[in-house]
């Protein structure tokens, strides 16, 4: 007896819109998409820095590493030739005094990842770029950029629909289990009420913050676990828009596993700072802004904004990220793994995809079609 579908793509954020864009790429049309919200993109994945990184910061041999600075060239292309707005503004990462061995840490740690192009700049060559800025050096990386998400998954998901894949958002995967060596079943739950079971010969586990919960459905606690950073943003005033040219970070934020609050715009060159980090005990996806924590961005941005102002500052939004820690590792990395090793030929885990989950996911998702369609 044949399955409904050859896949179904648990999670219709920018990662599992990139494995169903892939998929289409490779002309397999018996896809489905099943996500919670009621449309892609609504969790994660909107919900961030909207940064193309360049794998600057991530651990020498992480999954991270590996996947970052050639996704970066590849995103770049993609956003020409599918006419996604980006920005390759470039990024500062700045040091103070007494902050330049770490600085210098950092670029050697680019070097071994591969980074294009960057270098070291004085404090006057940092005046140049950007007036507003105070810092003794800073470490200048061209390859990094902003780029629209929201445009990136209407593309994604514009060439998985050309290729007849089907989506149900509303959905929640309620169950899943292995009916037998070729076959998975998925006990849906639309609209909070209707229940229906899908059959698939593949499962891809995009679910972001739901990731773990989905591969304990068929794993038990031999599922990778998760750890949830909420992070909010606060807006600059009008009177800043358009004043920067360049993504200004501070050094990373080792403890919190983050990069720091940093500057960065958007597409109508609105500036914002953030994302700030706080370990969540359970998860739960509230996304208020914390009005006091403007007094600690305000702190943090005015080390090397000395114009600014607190009352330059508002909430804007927040975002929640998904972080697995391999065992005795203090940074976090991504869990990418086709389970057949475990038992379960044919399901696709891919958990703890956070930053620089946007700028990776054309990579994993063609490195998920290989794996289904070799």
């Amino acid at each position: 007896m044949s399955t409904d579908y050859k896949v179904v793509i648990i999670g219709a954020g920018v990662i599992g819109l990139a494995v169903s864009r892939a998929l289409a790429e490779k002309g397999e049309s018996s896809v489905l998409i099943v996500d919670k919200e009621d449309g892609f993109g609504h969790a994660t994945s909107s919900r961030n820095s909207e940064v193309i990184h360049s794998g600057l910061y991530y651990a020498d041999g992480s999954v991270k590493a590996s996947y970052c600075a050639r996704a970066n060239r590849k995103l770049y292309d993609f956003c020409e030739k599918e006419n996604v707005w980006y920005n390759k503004c470039g990024k500062l990462v700045i040091a103070q005094k007494g902050q330049e061995p770490v600085l210098q840490e950092l670029f050697q740690k680019g070097i071994r990842n591969g980074v294009d192009e960057m270098r070291i700049i004085s404090k006057k060559e940092i005046y140049s770029l950007e007036p507003n800025i105070e810092a003794e050096l800073a470490l200048f990386i061209p390859s990094t950029g902003i780029i629209s998400a929201h445009e990136l998954m209407s593309a994604f998901n514009r060439i998985s629909g050309s290729t007849g894949h089907d989506s149900l958002f509303m959905t929640s995967v309620g169950d899943a289990h292995k009916n037998n060596l070729n076959e998975y079943s998925l006990f849906l739950v639309e609209h909070g009420s209707v229940e229906s079971n899908v059959t698939a010969n593949w499962v891809v586990n995009a679910a972001g913050l739901h990731s773990e919960t989905i591969a304990a459905m068929v794993m038990g606690r031999k599922a990778p676990s998760l750890k949830f950073s909420k992070g909010e943003y606060f807006k600059l005033s009008s009177k800043w828009r358009n004043e920067f040219s360049h993504l200004v970070y501070p050094l990373p934020d080792i403890e919190n596993d983050s990069l720091g609050i940093h500057l960065s715009f958007d597409q109508s060159g609105s500036s914002k700072l953030g994302p700030s980090a706080a370990w969540l005990e359970l998860l739960n996806e509230d996304y208020s802004v914390t009005e006091s924590l403007a007094d600690t961005f305000f702190g943090e941005a005015k080390r090397y904004i000395p114009d600014l102002n607190i009352t330059d500052l508002s909430p804007d939004y927040s975002g929640i990220r998904p972080k697995y820690f391999p065992e005795q590792v203090k940074q976090s990395d991504y869990y990418i793994r086709h389970e057949e090793g475990a038992g379960l030929e044919g399901w696709i885990n891919l958990v703890g995809i956070d930053s620089p989950g946007l700028t990776a996911a054309i990579s994993i998702g063609e490195d998920v079609a290989e794996w289904i369609v070799s």
